[in-house]
């Protein structure tokens, strides 16, 4: 596995912001998030974390749920449907949350390419 020399360390500062040069965020709320992602992948990414349930949507098939009643899951794993991608790549969510359980940092990955990295 190759390291990336451009890729950001968490001990650099973080600036509010969205970056991702082929996402895009349509929506946000606490804890909630809509995605648009074109690349590498065409699709719509739903994060919702309401009610005790957390729950990912792509294309509007649900890749991943989890119910929490202990408390957030920062990290998911889920697989791409089908319908977008033959080879089902794994994919994955990192969330940080600040006091009051506010977002804090949203990344989205696909494979090994960070396509959506979020900073509240």
């Amino acid at each position: 596995m190759s390291i990336n020399p451009y890729s950001v360390t968490a001990e650099a500062p973080l600036q509010k912001g969205y970056f991702g040069e082929h996402s895009r965020r349509k929506e946000g709320a606490f804890l909630y998030r809509v995605v648009e992602i074109r690349h590498p992948i065409e699709a719509e990414f739903v994060y919702s974390g309401w009610w005790f349930r957390q729950t990912i949507d792509i294309a509007g098939e649900r890749v991943w749920r989890q119910i929490s009643w202990i408390g957030l899951k920062k990290q998911a794993e889920f697989r791409l449907p089908e319908s977008l991608d033959a080879n089902r790549r794994q994919g994955r969510i990192e969330i940080d949350f600040s006091r009051g359980l506010r977002i804090r940092r949203f990344r989205i990955w696909i494979g090994e390419e960070l396509v959506y990295d979020e900073v509240a």
